[in-house]
């Protein structure tokens, strides 16, 4: 265990941080798919939105091997939700101290990845074995993560600065105002949308209508990762090493997390 201790030492990573995060990574969110699948059901939105949250999680690490390419492949490093590449750090998005303008940016990006993550992962098969199963989880990640390069480049281009500003303000209260209204009806019954059509309606687009259902997967993808984030920024992970010699270090917890990622996909 020294000897472990020492390589993580040597490479610029604390072990105990590391195994915090890992352990904060990896037990919430199987106990997550667990709850989901034993209180909603086999595939329920709540575990599609884990198995989303797993391929934004690899979408980071493919943008981290692209940055450490350099060349080249640095011009494809896109601006990701929570995140930020400085020299051979990745930092961390920090809540504590955060103005809401800047808050609700990173949740729309992030609401924004999660969604081209939900509709990638539906138009793709599940694979009947582990190996045709990842196959095809690598296209849904490349396929989300050149789509959202594309949004974001497209909207740093034509949205005016101003405008960029409180948008997302804007868009994330309205999404979630809707979607929550809609919701009513599922703690408080038909009794309400006979009072109140709207909600009805509400419920309807977003819990049965496919683009609906995409949407709130998206925000629960969103509340799982901004949770994770949250967590890691209470112990004390304001940033991650991604520098080449620290790279092989990961690569246990990657594994890990594909392991994890099937079961959630073919078993809960």
């Amino acid at each position: 265990m020294e000897k472990i201790m020492e390589i993580f030492n040597t490479i610029g990573i604390d072990f105990d941080t590391f195994w915090k995060a890992a352990l904060i990574l990896l037990l919430g969110t199987f106990l997550v798919s667990i709850f989901g699948r034993f209180v909603f059901g086999k595939r329920s939105s709540l575990n599609v939105a884990v198995s989303s949250a797993f391929a934004i999680l690899f979408i980071y690490a493919g943008v981290v091997v692209l940055g450490t390419c350099g060349g080249d492949f640095a011009k494809f490093v896109t601006p990701l939700p929570f995140v930020d590449i400085s020299g051979d750090k990745l930092l961390l998005f920090s809540f504590k101290g955060a103005h809401y303008t800047a808050i609700c940016t990173e949740v729309l990006s992030m609401l924004i990845l999660a969604f081209l993550v939900n509709l990638a992962d539906r138009w793709l098969p599940r694979g009947k074995n582990i190996f045709i199963w990842l196959l095809f989880r690598i296209v849904t990640v490349v396929l989300a993560y050149i789509a959202h390069f594309l949004v974001v480049g497209i909207l740093a281009q034509y949205v005016p600065e101003g405008i960029a500003t409180y948008a997302p303000v804007v868009l994330v209260a309205v999404v979630l105002l809707l979607l929550l209204t809609g919701a009513l009806k599922i703690f408080v019954g038909a009794a309400l949308t006979t009072v109140n059509p709207i909600i009805g309606a509400l419920y309807t687009f977003f819990f049965a209508n496919v683009i609906g259902k995409m949407i709130t997967r998206a925000v629960l993808t969103t509340a799982i990762l901004a949770g994770l984030i949250y967590a890691l920024g209470a112990i004390g992970v304001a940033g991650i090493s991604i520098a080449v010699a620290a790279l092989p270090a990961y690569i246990p917890i990657l594994i890990i997390l594909v392991v994890l990622w099937f079961i959630v996909c073919r078993f809960l």
